[in-house]
Order: C-alpha cells, then structure tokens, then sequence
C-alpha cells in the first residue's frame, strides 16, 4: 500500500512540480510580453514626446523669426520716420518768404485753376505777404492754362503758415496751398525715396 500511496504521492507532485514549472514558464513568458508591451509603449511615448518637442522647437523658432522680423520692420519704420521728419524739417526751413514768394503766383493759379471759380480770393501770411502783382500774374497762368478769366481779392484775414489758401467769396469752398500741406501732398513720393535708400 505504501507503494501505491507513494506512487500515488509522486505523481501527485510530479503533477504539480509540472504545473508549477508550466506556471512559471508561462509567468515568465506573460512577463516577457508585459516587458515587451512596456517597452514598447515607452519607446512609442518617448518618440510622441520628441515630436511634440520638435513641433513646439519650430513653433518657437518660428515665433522668433516672427518677432525678429517684426522688430526689424519696426526698426525700418522708426528709422523711415527719423528720416522723413530730417527730410521735411530742412525743406521747410529751406522754404523761407523769399523762395516761396517766386511760387505764390503759380500757387494761387493752381489753386483758382482746382477751384473753377470766376470770381476768388486770396489768403497769404503776413511773414510772405501775397501783392496785386502776385494776383496779376495768376490770372494770366489761370487764362493761359484754361482761357477762363477769374477776378482775384486779397483777403484781409491773415493765415498763420506761409503760402497761400484761395476761396470762393462765401468761403463754402477753399484750396489750401501752404507749404506745410503742399509738402503733404508729396509724403508718399518722399516717403518712397527715403525707403528706396535706406
């Protein structure tokens, strides 16, 4: 009995011992594939990491050339803008009552020409006083230039900058020809010079 009770024991444990040994093969083999799963995964979370750092290098890089781009055009503008008021500050202080007094006369004719008036009259400042022989001389440019006759008045109401401003007698329509607006009339071309050289 001993003999069968022992047989029947070490196959009991053999059974078991290879039960055991089959657990533990496949224990190992699911913590292998565990292993394999998570290296996996952490090779795959490493590489999303890297793209969404590279992605957000370039975004960076990006916004840098942006920034540098717009910093320089910035610069550009400042240095434009420098340059323009350089630019007006010496042609207003060139255009003294002596240079501009030659121009009034054709000043004044551009004006009334612009106008279409018959009958006009003509503002001047006190520091480049406008003269009949100024009036004289427009209303021959405004008849050569359209052969339309126009009656010119000096205005007794003075203006502040030098030039001239002409308006119809009720004062409803005017054209302003002082140096500070004409000089305005040409910020874009002086504007586009100063670009051009710089």
């Amino acid at each position: 009995m001993e003999t069968t009770d022992s047989r029947l024991l070490s196959g009991i444990l053999e059974e078991a011992d290879k039960k055991a040994t089959k657990i533990l093969e496949d224990a190992e083999v699911t913590a292998r594939s565990l292993l394999e799963d998570a290296r996996l995964r952490s090779e795959r979370e490493i590489e999303t990491e890297k793209r969404a750092t590279e992605d957000k290098l370039k975004q960076i890089r990006f916004r840098l050339q942006a920034n540098m781009a717009s910093a320089k055009r910035k610069a550009n503008l400042r240095q434009i803008d420098e340059s323009y008021q350089q630019v007006m500050n010496r042609v207003l202080a060139s255009l003294d009552a002596k240079t501009v007094s030659k121009h009034l006369s054709t000043w004044i004719a551009e004006a009334a020409i612009g106008l279409d008036l018959k009958e006009a009259k003509v503002a001047f400042s006190a520091q480049c006083p406008v003269t009949e022989a100024h009036l004289e001389q427009a209303r021959v440019l405004v008849k050569k230039a359209t052969g339309s006759d126009i009656t010119l008045h000096l205005e007794k109401k003075a203006i502040r900058s030098i030039g001239v401003v002409v308006s119809s007698l009720d004062d409803t329509i005017s054209f302003n020809n002082q140096v500070e607006i004409r000089l305005r009339r040409f910020d874009r071309v002086v504007r586009s010079m100063i670009q051009e050289r710089t």
